[in-house]
């Protein structure tokens, strides 16, 4: 499996040309980032700039994606916020990546969240994503996200798989073509319905399934589907050897 279909929603990248707005507090690892996404088909970067320099003075006009490279310990939250206030797809590096963390980068309007070492292929391929319209997240930060502990009341990830079969079957869909890496706009269109129509599809989806956002509903659902494939496999295991 390529990297790029490993990265959450990025089986289809752009074949546009994507203009990167660079912001990273460290001069050589902006440098470096720079230099590889230039290299990258497709991408060209507008500007490089330091991540603490005020937001009022970022070229945020000519960029389709902001790459925002958060420092161990740094406090991002509340300028992605900022960015997604001004409709900027974000996706942010960062190293010292928890359950809390991600959860709060989504919920500020991140688009995609990435291991620092995922490596300069990785960061070209989750730009392109991200610019179509796609959410991302570096492979291990899934698996970090997919392994939460149990909640409060006891219930945890199965017990949701479990409430897969009390969605209806325009939600499955819905959700079927969200797991595909498609976004709402997309996902409209092949269903024939407005995107206002699939947001409410997915917020029923959410509530039902008590996912606190559509990235882990997804999560969820192509776990399940993963796990019905190994079952389905390991009964016909099981009739070949008896």
């Amino acid at each position: 499996m390529s990297l790029e279909r490993d990265l959450l929603g990025a089986g289809r990248p752009t074949d546009e040309k994507v203009w990167v707005l660079v912001a990273d507090g460290d001069p050589a690892s902006r440098h470096v980032l720079t230099r590889v996404l230039r290299r990258s088909g497709h991408l060209d970067v507008v500007a490089a700039i330091g991540s603490q320099q005020p937001l009022h003075q970022w070229p945020l006009g000519g960029a389709d994606v902001v790459v925002l490279v958060s420092a161990p310990h740094e406090n991002t939250m509340d300028r992605v916020r900022l960015l997604a206030s001004r409709e900027a797809r974000v996706l942010l590096i960062g190293t010292d990546w928890n359950k809390y963390r991600l959860d709060a980068a989504f919920a500020a309007g991140a688009t995609g969240c990435l291991a620092k070492d995922l490596g300069p292929a990785g960061v070209a391929a989750a730009v392109r994503a991200v610019a179509s319209g796609h959410t991302v997240l570096s492979p291990e930060l899934r698996a970090l996200y997919v392994q939460r502990p149990p909640a409060p009341s006891g219930c945890q990830a199965d017990g949701a798989e479990e409430l897969l079969p009390t969605l209806t079957s325009r939600e499955q869909e819905v959700l079927r073509n969200l797991a595909e890496g498609m976004s709402t706009a997309e996902t409209a269109a092949r269903l024939r319905v407005s995107p206002a129509t699939v947001k409410s599809h997915v917020s029923h989806v959410l509530t039902k399934l008590g996912a606190r956002n559509r990235l882990e509903a997804v999560l969820l659902f192509q776990r399940s589907c993963e796990r019905a494939a190994e079952t389905v496999l390991g009964g016909h295991r099981s009739a070949m050897a008896g």
